[in-house]
């Protein structure tokens, strides 16, 4: 089913870089509507790069919420993606078929990358539409206001504490480890502007997860405590 106007015409800056033509982000991907998810998965990178056909960005648009379309579009670049993006949809698939939860897999960066390497050369050869990608992953999350976020690998974890330092609260400074914040549940809060309070996760890449997270087992046990106590 096509997506609306009006959300088309709220994604759209999301998807172009400064031509207003060329699609150069992946600000989201999930499944049915986004407003409905409580939850983000973070990377630090959009990896792999979806390529987009001229006068196809509706069509990507609308595979970002359409995953029967996404998987039609790019089965085997899906096929070829790396470790963390496969392992990020099984956490996606066990999240909903344990919890009935609806997941948002975001970066903190938004701009396309065939492989998080590039990263460094992308920021110094495209700074303009680089920084933008940083921006758009805060404009995302303000639009649809995450209950928790889940930070996946050391440097989503760095890199946002970094950037949010000011608005986050840790609940162990001493704790710095991803593998043991992990099995400790939520590691630090963030207040939004309204005074709506996200709990901020971090595990280990997903590229670990496997089909069932028979790695993540505390991982999981207390993130659904967390989600059956906010039913």
């Amino acid at each position: 089913m096509p997506i609306s106007k009006g959300f088309y015409k709220k994604v759209y800056p999301w998807l172009t870089g400064e031509d207003n033509k060329k699609v150069m982000y992946r600000p989201f991907l999930t499944k049915g509507n986004p407003y409905k998810s409580r939850i983000f998965l973070v990377s630090s990178h959009a990896v792999p790069l979806f390529k987009v056909e001229d006068r196809s960005e509706q069509t990507f648009a609308e595979s970002l919420v359409n995953r029967d379309l996404f998987q039609d579009l790019y089965l085997s670049e899906i096929k070829g993606a790396p470790r963390e993006f496969k392992g990020s949809l099984q956490f996606e698939n066990w999240l909903e078929n344990n919890h009935h939860e609806s997941l948002i897999y975001t970066s903190l960066n938004t701009y396309q990358l065939e492989s998080a390497d590039e990263a460094k050369v992308a920021k110094k050869e495209d700074t303009a539409n680089f920084e933008r990608g940083n921006l758009i992953f805060k404009e995302v999350m303000d639009e649809f206001l995450p209950e928790i976020i889940i930070l996946q690998g050391t440097a989503a974890y760095e890199q946002f504490k970094a950037r949010y330092a000011d608005r986050l609260v840790i609940y162990n400074e001493d704790v710095t480890k991803v593998q043991l914040l992990e099995q400790t549940g939520p590691f630090a809060e963030m207040v939004y502007e309204d005074g709506k309070k996200v709990l901020i996760f971090v595990t280990r890449s997903m590229s670990y997860f496997g089909t069932d997270g028979s790695k993540f087992e505390q991982f999981k046990e207390n993130l659904s405590k967390i989600l059956q106590k906010n039913a």
